[in-house]
């Protein structure tokens, strides 16, 4: 398979491949690790991301505190 055949592929099916991997990597982590323990490392990389985004954005933790408890005044 040629470089340019699997960039074909890869841009047609990038979906179908991402998918696979994740499936790969979650069902990996669960025979290694169990099903809460892993679902506590996906729990623990999605507050991670959430987290940097808002880093991303120079938001500061009391902007994000003030948009889920606005001030009552």
């Amino acid at each position: 398979m040629t470089k340019q055949v699997f960039r074909q592929f890869l841009a047609e099916h990038w979906g179908k491949v991402i998918g696979g991997l994740l499936g790969l990597i979650i069902g990996l982590a669960i025979i290694l690790f169990g099903f809460w323990r892993t679902l506590f490392v996906f729990f623990c990389i999605a507050l991670g991301t959430f987290a940097g985004k808002l880093f991303d954005r120079n938001e500061r933790l009391q902007g994000l505190l003030s948009r889920f408890w606005p001030d009552s005044d």
